[in-house]
């Protein structure tokens, strides 16, 4: 395995802090979006869900600097780095699934992470439940149903083994080609009985990015590490191989260096009695 190879392997089975901040700008921006739809005054206390690095847990810290604030998070090298931040905040390492607030919240605010957890029939009215009267949840969801990367992906699991057959197991292809997201009408029908106000939108940014791989080096942090956790290391070898090679084939560079990544969110904001 070449040491470019080996180098991809380890960044896609661990959580890289560093990796996930190269693209900080574009992954705040739908933060501030999220920001700009919720109209709480002076909430108390706030979680930030699956905070990572903070990227989004500095903004709440701004906006709201009375606020006791606390960042939750599955992975203790994202929380190192979200600590280096000159923020007052408290960090907890939990997976979201177990956790539960220790009082109940003014504000869950939750930016890419929720469409990492399958259930969200579910998730979601627990996660309303775990709030105040008055009080909301804010959320944002890459939407990866019809995105052309992730069918790459799939397609590479499919056909990169030996001899044009599958990679991994079936239980992770069957896995990876589960989609956990819902439409936006099955979402207003799931909350919308238990919300006193929602607010429900899905927008699509033509995110320009740089770099020799930078799709691959944007989905590497996130989407692919359960396919990589899921392969034995040969396996894993040629899955980052072919998947390249797909990737390269459909997302070139523009004539002036760019790589074009529409990329697809769907936004909640669910207010409570």
């Amino acid at each position: 395995m070449s040491v470019k190879l080996e180098s991809a392997r380890k960044a896609c089975t661990d959580w890289d802090a560093k990796a996930y901040q190269q693209f900080s700008r574009l992954r705040q921006r739908p933060v501030n979006e999220l920001l700009d739809r919720v109209e709480l005054k002076q909430p108390k206390r706030i979680y930030d869900l699956g905070c990572g690095t903070g990227i989004a847990t500095q903004l709440l810290a701004k906006r709201w600097p009375r606020a006791q604030l606390q960042g939750i998070d599955s992975s203790g090298q994202m929380l190192d780095e979200a600590r280096c931040l000159p923020i007052k905040a408290l960090w907890k390492q939990c997976d979201l699934l177990d956790w539960h607030p220790e009082q109940p919240a003014d504000l869950l605010f939750a930016a890419a992470v929720l469409h990492f957890v399958s259930g969200h029939e579910q998730l979601l009215p627990r996660l309303l439940g775990q709030l105040n009267p008055g009080g909301c949840l804010a959320a944002h969801m890459p939407d990866w149903r019809d995105a052309l990367w992730y069918q790459l992906m799939l397609d590479t699991l499919e056909e990169a083994g030996p001899g044009g057959k599958p990679l991994g197991t079936p239980q992770l292809r069957e896995a990876m080609a589960a989609r956990p997201l819902l439409s936006l009408e099955s979402y207003y029908r799931l909350l919308s009985p238990i919300t006193r106000t929602l607010d429900i939108w899905e927008t699509e940014q033509l995110q320009v990015v740089d770099g020799k791989s930078p799709i691959y080096d944007w989905v590497k942090v996130s989407a692919l590490r359960p396919v990589m956790q899921g392969l034995m290391d040969d396996e894993q070898a040629r899955f980052i191989y072919h998947y390249l090679m797909r990737v390269h084939a459909h997302y070139p560079p523009e004539s002036d260096g760019h790589t074009l990544f529409p990329f697809k969110r769907v936004f909640i904001v669910a207010t409570v009695d």
